[in-house]
């Protein structure tokens, strides 16, 4: 016999008490730019690229950046990749985590492999319970075998159950080894909100300059340029420089301050470009030397001979 109960609609069904939509569930906020043009709240976000790019770093600059919004209940940073040897040597308790809005999981105590963790989030996933909040997972490879299908369609899953129950949700995932192309099945393309391809521009001692280029979205965003400096986490709008800068001119920039990091006094401009690998009468090497006078090095007149030095 079928109880006479009444859930709110025309059906007397057990399973549905509690689980169909009402007027109250459509009471939406509009969505939050965290990042604008970038970020948005109640959004998932998958970031690629190689390894040892700086996706980390980028990921702990957008924490710190989110972490002191009042409309931002917490964020919960999910590491499955990172050793606590390594975070101490980065000395992102000081940088980040000690910070009362930040929750910082770590493999080395969760008890559980990185899925089985994800599971018991998964678990509270319910409508509304991590509204506001923001998620970071570091890195897909560390939760599944990313060229399984059904590994990788179980994790995205679990991920869009975590953004329907309110969450703001940044993915780190990689390229494949022999380009710039995502790796894994194509439930990580076709699954988050926003993809963003990030790419080295160039690399400081204590800087990333990075570009990130969406190439799969749902919403208004664009291509963005950030540095992050890696003493403090800033995360700033990155110089028109670097955001220019063609291949060549990167690696170019980067032997070119190598070698005057070991000559401190200078060189003239023939010594350089020798001693990075060019011709001294390379009209191409030449033209970029001179392109990044004050930006990367200074140019001083020495009798009939301008002597190159790094800029500090």
């Amino acid at each position: 016999m079928i109880k006479n109960l009444i859930w709110g609609g025309n059906m007397n069904f057990d399973f549905l008490a509690g689980n169909t939509l009402q007027e109250e569930d459509f009471q939406i906020d509009e969505a939050k730019a965290y990042i604008q043009g970038f970020l948005y709240s109640n959004s998932m976000t998958l970031l690629y690229s190689p390894a040892k790019q700086g996706k980390t770093w980028l990921g702990y600059s957008i924490a710190k950046l989110l972490k002191d919004r009042e409309d931002i209940r917490g964020i919960i940073y999910v590491d499955m990749d990172n050793s606590i040897s390594n975070l101490h040597q980065k000395n992102i308790y000081e940088k980040l985590i000690k910070h009362p809005k930040i929750d910082y999981v770590s493999r080395a105590k969760t008890g559980v492999d990185a899925m089985g963790f994800l599971r018991k989030i998964d678990k509270e996933a319910v409508l509304g319970n991590f509204k506001d909040v923001v998620f970071f997972f570091e890195t897909t490879k560390d939760f599944v075998d990313t060229d399984s299908k059904s590994q990788s369609e179980e994790f995205m899953k679990i991920m869009m159950r975590i953004r329907d129950a309110g969450a703001t949700i940044i993915i780190m995932h990689h390229a494949t080894k022999t380009g710039r192309t995502i790796s894994g099945v194509q439930v990580f393309i076709n699954s988050p909100d926003n993809v963003y391809e990030m790419v080295q521009k160039a690399k400081e001692e204590d800087k990333l300059h990075l570009v990130l280029n969406s190439t799969y979205s749902r919403m208004m965003v664009e291509d963005l340029g950030v540095t992050v400096d890696l003493n403090t986490l800033n995360f700033e709008k990155l110089d028109e420089v670097y955001a220019t800068m063609s291949e060549y001119e990167e690696e170019f920039v980067r032997k070119g301050k190598e070698v005057l990091k070991k000559n401190p006094n200078g060189l003239n401009k023939s010594k350089l470009l020798e001693a990075i690998g060019y011709e001294r009468t390379d009209p191409t090497a030449r033209a970029t030397l001179d392109k990044f006078v004050d930006k990367f090095w200074k140019s001083t007149k020495v009798k009939n001979q301008f002597n190159i030095t790094l800029l500090q």
